[in-house]
């Protein structure tokens, strides 16, 4: 998170490092394309698991 979001940035306040920081986990855990899951993001991931689950 440091190198990818964070590293040199200068915020005015607590308040705006806080939401850059929330951004950017919620960029990583919802729509970052993971390796371990085929290099797709978790809500496609999510999304085409559930329609699986619905054909079986």
């Amino acid at each position: 998170m440091k190198v990818e979001r964070l590293h040199g940035q200068r915020f005015v306040s607590q308040r705006q490092a806080k939401d850059e920081t929330i951004a950017w986990l919620l960029w990583y855990n919802k729509a970052r394309l993971h390796s371990t899951l085929a290099y797709v993001s978790p809500m496609q991931f999510e999304s085409e698991w559930l329609a699986r689950q619905a054909n079986s």
